[in-house]
C-alpha cells in the first residue's frame, strides 16, 4: 500500500473500532529497516507516529517486519522516536533468528520499551524474511530475557507450560499436512 492508502486505511479502522468499544493497535511495518528500495528512517517513523496520535490511535508497535534490524538499531531507533509522541503505547514487534532474538528485546527494554508483541514457540514465522530461520520472536524467550534482566513480567513461568505444549501440538500437525502437500 502506499503511505496514502495506509492511512486511509487506517482512519477507517479507527472509526470502525471506536463505533464498537474496541481498541486498535497500529503497526509501523518496516520501522527497523526496508531492504526493498524504499525510503525509510528515523524522520518517516517519526512523522508516522505524529500522525497517529494526532488522529487518536493510541496503541503503535514498531515492527522489524523482515527481522534484519540488529539489536544496536533497535534499541537505538526505539529510544530515538519514543519522546516524539508522549501519550502513545509504543511497543516493539521483533523477528529475528533464534541466536540474536533475547539481544534485541533487551535492547528495546533497555532504550525504554515495555510493550512486546511475541508469538508462543515463534509461531507464525515471518514470510518476508526471506531466511527461514527468521521469525517471530518466541513469547517466551521475551520472558526470559526480561527475567534475567529483573524485570516482572507478571507472568510466571510454569503459567506458558500448557499453551506452549498445545503450540507446539499446532505446529506439529501442520507442519505435517505442508509436507504431505
Amino acid at each position: 500500500m502506499s503511505r496514502g492508502e495506509s492511512r486511509a486505511l487506517v482512519e477507517k479502522l479507527k472509526q470502525v473500532t471506536k463505533s464498537s468499544g474496541h481498541g486498535l493497535v497500529v503497526y509501523i511495518s518496516m520501522a527497523f529497516g526496508n531492504p526493498y528500495e524504499e525510503p525509510w528512517g528515523q524522520e518517516i517513523v517519526e512523522e508516522a507516529l505524529v500522525w497517529l496520535k494526532d488522529i487518536g490511535v493510541s496503541t503503535v508497535s514498531l515492527a522489524d517486519t523482515v527481522g534484519t534490524a540488529p539489536a544496536a538499531y533497535v534499541g537505538a531507533l526505539y529510544n530515538a522516536v519514543k519522546d516524539c509522541v508522549a501519550g502513545i503505547e509504543l511497543g516493539v514487534h521483533l523477528h529475528g533468528r533464534p541466536e540474536d532474538a533475547a539481544e534485541k528485546v533487551l535492547a528495546a527494554y533497555d532504550a525504554g520499551c515495555r510493550r512486546f508483541d511475541g508469538a508462543l514457540t515463534g509461531l507464525g514465522g515471518c514470510p518476508f524474511a526471506g531466511d527461514a530461520l527468521v521469525g517471530n520472536i518466541a513469547t517466551e524467550t521475551i520472558l526470559s530475557a526480561l527475567a534475567a534482566r529483573g524485570a516482572d513480567t507478571r507472568i510466571p513461568a510454569d503459567a506458558l507450560e500448557p499453551v506452549i505444549a498445545m503450540t507446539q501440538e499446532i505446529r506439529a500437525k501442520y507442519a505435517q499436512e505442508v509436507r504431505a502437500q
